[in-house]
């Protein structure tokens, strides 16, 4: 029965684990896509009155046309990406998964840990496909709150980092990091 109860805690704990970094994830992902829909918005609206004054102005039609192109592009690829739409969607599994922890806060059993597995299963079929290095980086930011260290955890780049949100670069080059075995 020790056994039994053993690997029941194992198992909660594991899926709690994963629980809380897809709620990592999906903040991060919700944080990005507003950030890019807010940039957006916020460059249409400068080139737009540049567009405007390059209209009224005399000698500035060329600052009219630029904004205006600019405008177009920033508008266009917003629109094609649809960062206000996503990031909603971002938000929505967060609170997914927030609920979700909510039902493991209570005592730890099979029938609940089950019930939880399977609604895990639900969500992540609506999901996108996942940022493997996004991920990783919300495993190790979950892994340092719990007080690994730094040199316990995989190693992400720079670049690895700074692409993440937008497409996985090199995720195949994340690995654990080998523990050293003493020799005699």
């Amino acid at each position: 029965m020790a056994a039994t109860t053993t690997e029941l805690a194992d198992r909660w704990y594991t899926t709690q684990f994963s629980v809380r970094r897809s709620i990592r994830y999906h903040q991060r992902l919700r944080a990005f896509y507003d950030r890019l829909d807010k940039l957006s918005n916020m460059l249409s609206l400068i080139f737009g009155s540049a567009a405007i004054y390059g209209v009224l102005e005399e000698n500035a039609k060329s600052v009219a046309l630029v904004s205006s192109a600019i405008v177009t592009i920033v508008s266009s690829i917003n629109l094609v990406v649809g960062s206000a739409q996503r990031g909603r969607d971002h938000t929505d599994f967060m609170r997914k998964y927030v609920e979700l922890e909510k039902s493991m806060l209570g005592v730890e059993c099979e029938d609940r840990l089950l019930q939880v597995q399977t609604e895990r299963l639900n969500i992540e079929a609506e999901e996108p496909p996942v940022m493997h290095v996004l991920n990783a980086m919300c495993h190790n930011e979950m892994m340092r709150a719990m007080g690994f260290k730094k040199k316990e955890l995989p190693k992400i780049g720079f670049f690895q980092a700074l692409l993440a949100q937008l497409f996985d670069f090199r995720e195949s080059s994340i690995q654990n990091p080998k523990t050293k075995s003493k020799t005699t």
